[in-house]
Formats: C-alpha cells, structure tokens, sequence
C-alpha cells in the first residue's frame, strides 16, 4: 500500500508539472481558496502564457493580457496561444479582438478547431447564422468534438429544438473533463426547465460535484430568456449569485432582467454589485449612466398606465401614449379573449441609444421596441422620423400587442406567432390600418408588402412555420428578419382568412398549454403544420398575384424621368401603371403622391386629391403628403375629411408645433374646444417660437369652455409677449364682456 501511495503522489507530481494550470484548475471544484494560492504561484511562472492563464483566472484581465502579449511576441507562431487570448477577448465583451485573434489563428493553422469554434462562439453572441454552419462543419470532419457537441446543443435548444439537443449532450455527459460534463449538465437543466420539469435532476448531481458551479443557474437563466420568461430567469440568476457569489456576470444579467420587470431599486443594487466586482462590462457601466440620468424623467402614474418619458416631450406625448396603450389593451385584448389587470409599463426613448442600452445594455441594437411581458419600451418620435420608416403609433400598437399574447400565454407563446399577432394587428386595428372600405376589389383590399416579402416567397425563400423561430433568431441571409416579421404577420392573416379570427385564440390557448408550434397548430386548426405551408403558399400566390415588383421599379423611374420634362400626362400614366403592378404601394417610393402631383399640375385638383386620399386610406403617412391633402380637402370644403387626415398627421409627426397647432384649429372649429385645448396645450409645451400665438390659441379654448379665469390668464399673457397683438386684444374684450 506504501508502494502505490508513492507511485500515485509521484504520478500526480508529473501530471502537475506537466500541466500547472491543470491542478489549479481541478482545485477550482473543489477548494477555491486552494485554487487562488495555486494560481498565485503560477504568476512567477517562466511562461508568459501560463502567467496569462493565472492571472486571468485571478481576475487581473489586465495583467493577463500583457502576459499574452508577451506570449505571442515571443512565440508568434503558436496558433494556440492566439486563441486563449482571444478566448479572454471574448470573456471580456471585446469581440472584435476576439474575432480578429481566431482568425489570425487560423491563418497560422487552418484545421485549428479551438479557433473555429472561437469564431462560433462569436457568432452565437451574435445570433448570427454561421455560428450553425462552423459547428457542423467542425463536427462533419471531428464527429467525437465535445466542445462542439455542446456547442450544437445550444444551439439547437436556442430554436427550440430541445430532441436535438439532448442528443448532442449524450456524449458529453459521459465526458472524463468534468468541466465538460458540468457544462452538458447545465444544459441538460435548461432542456428541463424549459420542458416544464423544474428543477431538473441535472441541479443537484452538478452541485454535488461542484457546490458552486452558478454557471449552471446562468444557462438556465439564457434560456428563459430569450424565450421571453424574464420572471423565471429572474429567479435562475437569484440562484446563480447565490451558489457563486462572485459571479459577476450573473449579477449584471440579474440586474438587467430586473429592469425588464419594472424593479429599478433591486436592479440597480444589482448592477452596483456587478459593477464593483468587474468594472470592465460595458453592459453595466452603460446601464449604470442610463438610470442615472432616468433619475429626471417623469413618471406619469395611472391605474392603467404607467408612463416614464423626457420631460422635453411628456406634455406632447403623454396624452396620445396613454389614448394609444388603452384603446390597444381593449381592441387587442377583446379579440384574443385576455385583457390584463395591470397596468401597462411604457417607456419611450428620445435617444435611440438610450433605448438600446436600457433594453439589452448595448447601444447598437436595430430594433425600435420591445415588450418584456407587461414593460414597454420604445424609440420616441424624436429618435426616428417616419420618412425613415418609423411609425411609432403603429409600433407602440404592435407592441402592446406582445402584451396581450405574452400575457395570454404565461409568456409561453413562439416568437414567431407573436411577432405574427403584433402585426396582423398593426394592420388590421392599428392606428395606420389599412381602410379595406375605400379600396379597390381585388389584390388592392390588402396592405401592401414589401418588394423584398413579394421577392422572398417567389423565390421559395420563407421558412416552415414549423421553424419560422430561425428567422428572428438566426437569420441567414440579409433581409429575413424583415421577411420573417411579414410572413408571421401574414400567417396570421391567413389562419384569420382561412379559419376564422377564434383560430387565432386557440392556437394562443395551445401555447399557454405548454405545446410547440407543431402542436399548437395541429390542436387549434386541426391539420399538420405542412398542411398549413402548402395552403399558405397557394394563399400568397393568390395576394401577390398582381404585383410585378420590376415593372414597378420601372414605371417609377420611368414617371421619375418624364416629371424631369414636365410631361405630367405621360407622367400620370407611368404612376397609374405602376399602381396597377403594386396595388397600394404607400412607402417611400408610392406611385400616388406621383399621381396627385401630375393630376395638380394638369390643374386637376379633384383628380389629386382622390390620388392622396387612396394613399392616406391605403395606410400612407409622410408626414408632406397629409399636409398637402389636408389643405387642399379644407379648399375644398371637405371641413370633415381634412380633420381627420390633420388627427393622422399629428399622430405620425406629434412633436411638429405646426401639426399640433392646426389640429387644435380643425377641432376648434369642427366643435371639439376639450380636444383642441389637449393639442394646443401639447404645442405649448414644445416651446414654440411664437409663444404670444401659442397662449392666444389656448386663450380661445379655454373661453369656449367657460372657463374664464384660464382663458383670461392666457390672453393677458399673450398680450404680456406682444401688448399689439389685435386678436388677442379683440378676444380680450370679448371674454371681459
């Protein structure tokens, strides 16, 4: 027995100094304090990169990436050393440095799997497509890779393909590496959780091994996620900081998802805390600054919503917010039989990278809204105009729309059928829904899509409804998010068509039973999701049988190339052909705002104004277009019609004085003196130029309300501005008397 404990401590001894950092490593499971002393030994090492490696796991990132410097000055052709470097790179949010050291590994050896799968890694933070194709060609040629495997797991788990994933972790649940194995462990748990068995079996055999393995908590958290459950993640990260106290990136993730649930204090001790154990993430230094400067907003509490906007445009906006939020709660929340006994969160961003931050902690991100269960946040008009195709009413509906299915569901509805609600929604009862009543017969009595949308499913490019997810989460080709987003949302119209709108509900109803999308379909319509692509496919031939997107474009430019020559006959007949090839084409590029000018120029009022009025029902919104319908129907005497395209005017472009102004004036006039005070009172609170007119048009409001003392309060303040100004004085008399 003295003979084989020596031989063992002598074996040991040569596996150690053999392998320094893996001792330090194994001592990391089971004696931390161990492992501390063990890397602090190694700082003194006569290897840089073994320096490097006991220094980053001491948390000096500083200090190891000097010794990786070092490392590959005096070594620059070890593709290894590259990729533990752009390992810390990726471990410290610089992922462009990450990315730049893989590939450099790969120009030293291009068979190199750590930095292909480096280069994974990269692309799975990105939610980029080819994260998929490098693990399955790294596998294709090492069949037996762990780190691969686990890699393909998650990855399938992230599209919801939990079978997929559980084979992957066969192997490496069996693995030698325990480090492997607890990882597999913590996706095993994730494929539980999400599976509705929690806790998982996986928690409590990872723990005995590794008492504080919180890792495990944080896989479990990623995946609840971005599936939308932000409470239950909530609840993982709680346990990840628990087990592992020194997890900082547990607490910045714990910190940010509270946010996302409306706990500023509990989030902000959250993000403190990450903050003073690694000051280096950007994602909690950016979100630390954001709350600090939300400190000045105005939070606007009522018992259906609660508002927190810039002071700068709370005035302007509150009142359309908060009209907006309630008549979406009830529209939306009728039709798929759930309206919330909470009151809606809504936050609107006048800096789009504020936004940004406060919704992922990164300025960046392309999305303009978010809903986080019953939170809503948003890019403010001022973030994007709609001339850069920023509808922001139609984005707050849609939006508000998530809460609906999200609540309706318990958070456990697909992205892709809520994203399809959200604008099936937006186009059928939303505040720029397209006015079936006033359209043409035929494929003119559906909005229009875009060019890209007609493109992608003639060219068989949209996915099954069965993996419709991938495209919001991994889309492959540039352009289908945008593709995927309209296809889900006329998914939704279609199921509707074919169906009936109760269709809708019970697939809803399926979700919130806990099925897929496969089951979910099969329960509320009764067929097999290739059933529903086969029919839908024949559906979208039929919608876009019409549309000729190239003799569109040509038409256009052709219209474009003739108003050049001031021939506007001929101009109007391009535009008209190009309408016929796109019925109801209302963006940037809209043949009627053509027409009108064609019809305008040939001294046809009449003409243009049925151009614009077809635009404007069609779902139309620049902001020049309206305006110019809108006078020309008060020309007219078309008092009614001209209000009503001033109220879209207004919504579209609310922080426009001018639009304010003269909404107020329409509904003055039309009899509305209530309304007409909210719109001046908004002006008013833009700061106008002319703040003399702007207390005299208030002035008038309050008088045909009687109420005196505030129409007189605001003459004589008017009066105060420009003591000449004779309407003012006029309406002075006229209120004295």
């Amino acid at each position: 027995m003295r003979t084989v404990s020596v031989l063992l401590a002598m074996a040991v001894a040569m596996v150690a100094h053999a392998d320094p950092l893996g001792e330090c490593r194994q001592l990391e499971i089971s004696d931390r304090e161990a492992a501390r002393t063990c890397y602090l030994d190694l700082l003194s090492n006569p290897s840089a990169a073994i320096r490097a490696e006991a220094a980053w796991a001491l948390g000096n990132v500083q200090v190891a990436n000097r010794a990786f410097r070092t490392a590959v000055e005096a070594a620059p052709g070890d593709a290894a050393v590259k990729v533990r470097w752009g390992e810390l790179f990726l471990s410290t949010y610089q992922v462009a440095d990450a990315e730049a050291l893989f590939g450099e590994a790969l120009a030293i050896d291009p068979d190199n799997v750590a930095a292909r799968l480096g280069l994974a890694r990269v692309a799975l933070g990105r939610f980029e497509a080819r994260a998929k194709k490098i693990v399955e060609d790294v596998l294709a040629a090492n069949p037996d890779n762990l780190r691969a495997k686990l890699l393909a797991a998650r990855l399938a788990l992230e599209v919801g393909d939990d079978e997929a994933a559980a084979k992957m972790l066969e192997a490496p649940l069996e693995s030698d590496d325990i480090r492997l194995r607890l990882e597999a462990m913590a996706l095993g748990a994730a494929i539980d959780h999400l599976r509705g068995s929690a806790p998982s079996p996986w928690e409590a055999e990872a723990l005995d091994i590794h008492p504080g393995y919180g890792e495990l908590f944080e896989t479990v958290a990623h995946f609840y996620i971005i599936t939308r459950r932000y409470r239950e993640a909530i609840t993982a990260l709680e346990r990840a900081v628990e087990v592992h106290p020194t997890l900082w990136t547990a607490h910045a993730t714990l910190g940010i998802n509270l946010l996302r649930v409306n706990r500023f204090d509990e989030a902000r001790r959250a993000l403190t805390r990450a903050h003073d154990g690694d000051p280096y993430n950007v994602e909690v230094v950016n979100t630390l600054r954001l709350l600090d400067s939300l400190d000045g907003w105005d939070a606007l509490v009522g018992d259906d919503v609660i508002l927190r906007m810039h002071p700068d445009e709370s005035g302007a906006l509150s009142g359309y917010v908060r009209r907006l939020v309630v008549d979406a709660v009830a529209t939306v929340g009728e039709r798929y039989g759930y309206v919330p006994d909470y009151p809606v969160v809504v936050e609107l961003y006048p800096r789009h990278q504020d936004f940004a931050v406060r919704t992922s902690g990164l300025p960046g991100i392309g999305v303009l809204g978010v809903a986080f269960g019953d939170v809503v946040l948003m890019d403010s008009p001022a973030a994007r105009s709609i001339e850069e195709g920023f509808d922001w009413a139609s984005a707050l509906w849609h939006e508000v729309a998530h809460v609906i299915t999200l609540g309706a569901t318990n958070n456990l509805v697909s992205r892709w059928f809520s994203e399809g609600v959200s604008v099936f929604e937006e186009w059928q009862t939303g505040p720029s829904r397209f006015h079936a009543d006033e359209a043409a017969q035929g494929a003119a009595r559906y909005r229009a899509m875009p060019i890209g949308v007609v493109e992608a499913h003639r060219e068989a490019e949209m996915l099954p409804v069965a993996v419709l997810d991938e495209g919001f989460i991994r889309p492959k080709y540039p352009g289908q998010v945008m593709v995927s987003y309209n296809q889900a949302g006329l998914l939704c119209e279609f199921i509707a068509h074919a169906y009936g709108q109760a269709a809708l509900s019970r697939v809803l109803d399926a979700y919130r039973d806990g099925r897929d999308t496969v089951g979910a379909l099969e329960s509320a319509l009764g067929v097999a999701p290739e059933a529903v692509d086969e029919a839908f496919a024949a559906y979208l031939d039929e919608r876009f049988a019409g549309i000729d997107p190239a003799a569109f474009e040509a038409a256009m430019e052709e219209a474009a190339n003739l108003a050049s020559k001031d021939d506007w006959v001929a101009v109007a007949r391009s535009a008209r052909r190009a309408a016929e090839n796109y019925p109801n084409a209302v963006g940037p590029n809209s043949p009627y705002p053509v027409l009108a000018d064609a019809a305008e120029r040939q001294g046809h009022r009449h003409a243009a104004v049925a151009a614009l009025m077809r635009y404007w029902h069609a779902g139309g919104r620049s902001p020049t277009t309206l305006d110019r319908l809108a006078g020309w129907l008060d020309d007219a005497g078309r008092h009614e019609d001209a209000l009503a395209v001033r109220r879209s005017l207004a919504l579209v472009a609310p922080l426009a004085i001018e639009n304010r102004m003269r909404l107020g004036d329409g509904l003055l006039a039309a009899g509305e003196p209530r309304d007409a005070l909210q719109e001046y009172l908004a002006a008013k609170s833009l700061d106008p130029h002319d703040a003399a007119d702007a207390h005299y048009r208030l002035a008038r409001a309050y008088h045909r309300l009687d109420e005196t003392a505030d129409a007189r309060r605001h003459i004589l303040l008017a009066l105060e501005i420009a003591p000449r100004f004779e309407d003012a004085l006029s309406l002075l008399l006229e209120i004295n008397e």
